[in-house]
């Protein structure tokens, strides 16, 4: 008894922490003033049926109402980031919504607000569906990925997740919002012509052809974009299709110095740091040793997946 007691107080402290709007729905409003004519209409006739029926539709109204706002009641929900991207490809988060109560969930819509600027309206905000929850089970939980798109490089956020149902007669329109702050990495986007760049003797040059060590096979690796496409394992993907790309030792291995300087002749910034990414997926894939220079920040020369991504995070958090 005292444990069924204090997960009932329990319950209700939770419900109280989180708000639940609700608004008519179009098909709301429609319905209500139909009720509103067929009252009218049976009080200038004195019919009874006419009222009963009414009345009758109007209590239907009202208990969708509150199982509308119930669907929404004591939903848990958590959001997990996944790897660093490049921009312009979607930044995918890993969403779990946890039901905490006895009864089903149905019909549950999943939507971000990606705009970070204040509206008068904040609760009518411009939101983004992502995903539709058919059915969440009584004490239970539904997992899924979430794909947002990615405008610009560095720390993309995840300011507030929005859950919303029309459950069960689409009369309603109920919702609930969750801050959130969780964020995924934008690296640049790898792109430019410039070739890449190599430092021998003291002088730079420029990286023409392939190194001797291209003829030691080392594996494949999952494809990135800017890779060079004669470096795509063809048979590898006609099996399985997944796109691949083969790799390479090189014994000696070539030191590059890729430095912001050289491309000062570039437009913009982000024109600069799109070609330096590109060299630097150019420089790993080719199984050199690299270093990165930038104003007010160097990185020295190594290799590896943990030295790419923290030139790549250099790059993505550059501010000029």
């Amino acid at each position: 008894m005292t444990r069924s007691l204090s997960a009932l107080w329990q319950r209700l402290r939770n419900s109280q922490k989180q708000r639940i709007y609700i608004l008519p729905s179009r098909a709301g409003f429609a319905y209500a003033g139909l009720l509103i004519l067929m009252l009218l209409g049976a009080i200038n006739y004195s019919n009874s049926l006419g009222h009963l029926l009414s009345f009758l539709l109007a209590g239907l109204g009202h208990v969708t109402m509150h199982h509308s706002h119930r669907n929404l009641r004591q939903l848990g929900l958590s959001v997990s980031p996944f790897d660093p991207v490049f921009c312009h490809q979607p930044a995918r988060l890993k969403l779990t919504i946890s039901n905490q109560d006895d009864r089903n969930r149905f019909q549950l819509e999943v939507a971000a607000k990606e705009n970070q600027q204040k509206r008068r309206w904040t609760l009518l905000g411009s939101y983004n569906p992502l995903h539709t929850v058919p059915r969440i089970d009584a004490d239970n939980t539904y997992s899924c990925t979430l794909n947002l798109a990615t405008q610009r490089r560095g720390w993309h956020p995840l300011s507030s997740l929005r859950i919303a149902s029309q459950y069960p007669l689409g009369l309603f329109y109920s919702w609930t919002l969750y801050p959130q702050t969780a964020q995924v990495l934008v690296y640049p986007e790898p792109k430019g012509q410039r070739p890449l760049p190599v430092k021998a003797g003291g002088h730079s040059q420029t990286l023409h052809h392939e190194h001797q060590g291209e003829d030691d096979f080392a594996g494949l690796r999952t494809y990135r974009p800017g890779e060079a496409l004669h470096r795509v394992a063809w048979k590898a993907m006609a099996r399985d299709d997944v796109m691949r790309s083969k790799q390479f030792s090189s014994p000696e291995g070539d030191e590059l110095e890729l430095d912001w300087h050289d491309l000062l002749d570039l437009p913009d910034d982000e024109a600069r740091l799109s070609q330096l990414c590109r060299w630097l997926i150019q420089a790993e894939q080719g199984g050199h040793r690299y270093s990165l220079q930038l104003p007010g920040e160097s990185i020295q020369a190594d290799h590896g997946s943990a030295h790419q991504h923290r030139c790549l995070k250099a790059l993505a958090l550059y501010h000029g």
